[in-house]
């Protein structure tokens, strides 16, 4: 029996360093879905990053072990490609992050005049419902919203949300009512580290990993470090992806860090990233909203105790012993949970084992393939 294809469509895809939180969440699909579907990722020949295209013909094809990635040239040479792609009537096409201009809306608006009739028809936002991200041109985006509501763009749509939180996002800004589907998200799995003994003693070595930009919200976690009453370092791994938010960051950071001291590593890879987390006491991610949140999936997968904002979908880990959630307004409890984490010894591997024992439990990799598999077919 031939197996099934699904056409996967996106703006921006690897080698490019921009739009990585979705383009991670579609490599781990893939990895994790290839031994089931033929999976062809249409996306474009051009890095956002540097505004360079990313292949030097404009229109250039990878055969990866669980994927065809296909680059297409901006403009309508990638309205024309898209179409003749949507014509193949593969089993299933997963449109994401629907506010594109530049490929998702022209992808839905073709499938709503006809094009893909046999296929089904999925639409994965990314967070992009969230508060925080449609805060950002609202009005543009809430006239997008009623107007996909009055022309029936999602007709034939599922939505598929990697959270309940993200499928309460999806309804609450839409008028008519969505198909919705909860998924959740695949995360690139590494070897659990066994728990670390204690922690060492007179050492707050705090990690924060995310795009220095508005969203992920490093201004409150220098602020926190500023009041902090014992030494501490926050090790930031991420790129400055935000100039105008990095030059804020700069002028707090010149008004003084009290006993502590922030280190920028930049963006590294994952593997990089996987060995230098387990060397950390905590995650601090007080981020202004997630659909999913990569980062403290990840970091939770690798044993670290988390110290979160209220605003990601994890909102019980600490009801697991895996880390802990505080409201953004709350600074005074962030810098004191901080320096618990500082006074602790041995008790800090309670917490790091209950971060590995709520990553098993939490993020099972076999429920999330059969959630695809029946949206999928």
């Amino acid at each position: 029996m031939p197996r099934k294809r699904i056409l996967i469509i996106y703006r921006s895809y690897f080698p490019s360093r921009s739009h990585l939180g979705p383009a991670t969440s579609i490599r781990n699909l893939v990895e994790a879905m290839g031994g089931d579907y033929d999976f062809h990722i249409l996306t474009l020949n051009h890095d956002f990053t540097t505004g360079r295209p990313l292949f030097p013909t404009p229109h250039h094809r990878e055969v990866l072990p669980h994927a065809v990635v296909e680059y297409v040239p901006r403009g309508i040479a990638a309205l024309r490609l898209l179409a003749r792609r949507l014509n193949e009537n593969f089993d299933a096409v997963d449109v994401n992050c629907a506010f594109d201009p530049l490929l998702a809306i022209p992808a839905l608006v073709m499938c709503r005049l006809g094009f893909a009739p046999r296929s089904r028809l999925c639409h994965t936002p990314h967070g992009i419902y969230m508060d925080v991200i449609m805060g950002t041109r609202r009005l543009r985006k809430t006239l997008f919203c009623r107007a996909a509501d009055l022309l029936g763009l999602y007709r034939r749509v599922v939505h598929l949300a990697s959270s309940p939180g993200e499928a309460s996002d999806i309804a609450r800004n839409h008028w008519r009512p969505q198909q919705i589907a909860v998924v959740s998200q695949f995360v690139a799995m590494r070897p659990a580290p066994a728990p670390q003994a204690e922690k060492p003693a007179e050492r707050l070595k705090i990690a924060f990993v995310g795009r220095i930009t508005e969203q992920k919200n490093l201004l409150a976690a220098i602020a926190m470090i500023q009041a902090l009453k014992v030494p501490a370092t926050l090790h930031v791994f991420g790129e400055a992806a935000d100039p105008d938010y990095v030059r804020r960051c700069d002028a707090l950071m010149h008004q003084g860090l009290g006993l502590g001291s922030i280190r920028f590593e930049g963006r590294v890879e994952p593997a990089e990233l996987a060995r230098a987390l387990p060397q950390h006491d905590v995650l601090l991610h007080p981020t202004l909203g997630e659909n999913f949140g990569h980062a403290i999936v990840e970091a939770l997968h690798l044993g670290l105790p988390v110290l979160i904002s209220d605003r990601s979908p994890w909102t019980d880990v600490e009801a697991g012993q895996a880390g802990w959630v505080l409201p953004l307004a709350d600074l005074g409890g962030f810098v004191a949970r901080l320096e618990a984490i500082y006074a602790m010894g041995a008790e800090w591997a309670a917490w790091s084992a209950g971060a590995l024992a709520y990553a098993r439990r939490t993020f099972d990799p076999v429920a999330t393939m059969q959630r695809y598999r029946n949206i999928y077919g």
